[in-house]
């Protein structure tokens, strides 16, 4: 029989083992933590339909250099909200597409605006069209960069829109933590950068 002891020791090395493999390993999906803002006034809009357009000109996600650390990466990612003065919550594994929805559908709840189920249509429609999402690895820094087009829509008609782009780069260590890090960190700005106030009010011109 082993000692109770030596049976500690052993399953502290098996974990401790088993958590150096996870870290050096390359996963296949990335952590991408959101920050909701707070939003200085909430919004009195009915409920909006929301669609999301992949226009992006290459739609590989990863450079070359980047890939050569992020070798597992199969483009989808585990998305955490954090929101102030409540617990951070993991909302599920999507696609680029679908996370870009899981973003702006919490930006929009956030802000009051409830966001209709998918196989809903409402008159008021807010488009959001994906025209760049670039994670490159230069220099032993991760380097992002995204674009988007946010617009407003009412009965399939144009009524305001605005075009938000940002980079971030952070230097890389081991691992993909700090590539998480730096999605994390430019989706937070570029998605709470969008003035959803001003968007809706151009409606009431």
């Amino acid at each position: 029989m082993i000692p109770r002891y030596s049976r500690i020791k052993t399953v502290s090395i098996i974990l401790f083992v088993a958590m150096a493999a996870s870290f050096c390993a390359s996963k296949n999906f990335l952590v991408v933590n959101y920050q909701l803002p707070g939003e200085p006034q909430l919004l009195a809009e009915p409920s909006v339909s929301l669609v999301i357009k992949d226009s992006r000109k290459d739609p590989a996600m990863v450079t070359r250099t980047a890939k050569t650390v992020l070798k597992d990466f199969h483009g989808n990612f585990a998305l955490i909200v954090d929101r102030e003065n409540e617990n951070s919550r993991l909302v599920g594994a999507f696609s680029l597409q679908s996370l870009i929805r899981q973003l702006f559908k919490h930006r929009l709840e956030n802000a009051g605006v409830r966001v209709a189920p998918e196989e809903e249509s409402r008159e008021m429609v807010v488009e959001i069209i994906l025209e760049t999402f670039k994670l490159d690895l230069v220099e032993r820094k991760w380097v992002i960069d995204m674009t988007y087009q946010a617009n407003l829509l009412k009965q399939d008609r144009f009524i305001a829109g605005e075009t938000i782009t940002g980079s971030a780069e952070r230097l890389r260590v081991a691992g993909s933590k700090e590539a998480e890090k730096v999605v994390g960190e430019l989706i937070t700005d570029v998605v709470n950068r969008l003035n959803l106030n001003a968007l809706f009010k151009s409606d009431q011109i």
